[in-house]
């Protein structure tokens, strides 16, 4: 960061920028270890609902433009000015407590699309104008059609959209997924590679363009063919398809010769879980086979999400602070178990009161031990 002390005569001095995942993260993970076990508990009874989690739409949005959202801000945008970082949590704080207390309110509708645009204006441009490659350059529209749906489901919303918002938060899982596949292997295979050459050994298969590049076509055909229920087969089968291609994709970066690096064992189970979410969710739209879409989608959701995003802030702080990875083996393969089981739970139990109390049991120790170990390491170490 730079000082205003070094700045030359007659130049202006640059304002001071902050690490935006400092503050994001934490506020994310504790959004995720309290949102979700509010709304099992609301939804079973054992606890008075709040007006924004009655429903699983509401509780849907709240995981994917509460939870979800703040990681992606805290991720991509890495600094920012502080009156913009400042801003931005005022926005994102108004927004959650305004749909959870005052859903489809013209408060609700403010913060939750003030909070999406100023996310979408600070973190979109930096990947159009920076990127030379066609998947490269597909991160920025990803961000603002993510932002543009979170801003239209509120305003649905505000008009009694019913099916529309239920489309919207289809497409949203869509729009999730397609980032979790891009991001998740840009960070798996060159960690792997590395991994894998200081053992001794080789990698050839990384970025594998040809791959992705399907993947991601099939992955845009699939959030295009999505707003059409009359093309719900063929969106099944191009979910499938990424799905299988993701499958591929990781079983080439060999990741059973990186066991001693619990975090990278992680990320390649949060790929699983995505991929094989992305094919049972397919099924599920395109030709009513295997789990219904609803059960389907938290393989995605709870499962792919859960374990990526977990794993991403914790190496990521880590990795800021230049502390080792190895160091928290256990943190990281705890983290993964626990999202695993509220992912199983979720897929096998059903809407059984038992499932749902036991995966928001297991999702919310996670983030909590998630949150604990951000806050502990807030602060840069001070050299000795």
């Amino acid at each position: 960061m730079a000082d205003s002390s070094h700045v030359q005569p007659g130049q202006a001095a640059r304002p001071a920028r902050a690490i935006t995942e400092v503050r994001f993260f934490p506020l994310a993970a504790l959004y995720g270890a309290l949102s979700v076990p509010a709304f099992v508990l609301g939804w079973t009874g054992l606890l008075p609902t709040l007006p924004g989690l009655r429903t699983p739409a509401g509780h849907a949005h709240e995981l994917l433009f509460g939870y979800a959202l703040a990681v992606v801000a805290g991720f991509l945008i890495n600094r920012a000015s502080a009156p913009r970082l400042a801003l931005m949590m005022a926005l994102w704080l108004g927004a959650r407590l305004a749909f959870l207390f005052f859903p489809g309110s013209l408060a609700a509708i403010a913060f939750n699309v003030g909070f999406a645009g100023l996310v979408a204006a600070t973190a979109a441009p930096r990947f159009m104008k920076a990127a030379k490659k066609w998947r490269n350059r597909l991160t920025g529209p990803l961000v603002l059609a993510i932002c543009a749906a979170a801003a239209g489901f509120q305003l649905l919303t505000f008009h009694a959209g019913g099916f529309g918002s239920y489309v919207l938060l289809g497409e949203a899982v869509v729009l999730f997924a397609m980032l979790m596949l891009f991001f998740g292997g840009r960070l798996i295979a060159p960690a792997a590679a590395g991994a894998i050459e200081r053992s001794g050994g080789s990698m050839e298969a990384r970025v594998q363009p040809r791959i992705e590049g399907a993947i991601l076509l099939a992955m845009i055909g699939a959030a295009v063919t999505g707003i059409l229920p009359m093309l719900a087969p063929l969106q099944g089968l191009l979910l499938m398809l990424a799905g299988t291609l993701a499958l591929v994709r990781l079983a080439r970066w060999r990741l059973w010769q990186c066991w001693r690096r619990i975090d990278l064992i992680g990320l390649g189970i949060g790929y699983v879980w995505l991929g094989a979410g992305l094919i049972l969710l397919g099924a599920g739209r395109g030709f009513a086979i295997g789990l219904p879409p609803g059960v389907a989608t938290h393989a995605i959701t709870v499962g792919a999400l859960g374990t990526l995003t977990t794993g991403i802030m914790l190496r990521t702080r880590l990795l800021r602070l230049r502390i080792p990875l190895e160091q928290f083996g256990r943190s990281f393969a705890a983290m993964t178990a626990l999202v695993s089981l509220a992912a199983l739970s979720r897929l096998v139990g059903g809407a059984s009161d038992g499932g749902l109390l036991l995966a928001a049991a297991a999702w919310s120790s996670a983030l909590l031990l998630l949150f604990a170990l951000l806050l502990r390491f807030r602060q840069p170490r001070q050299p000795g």
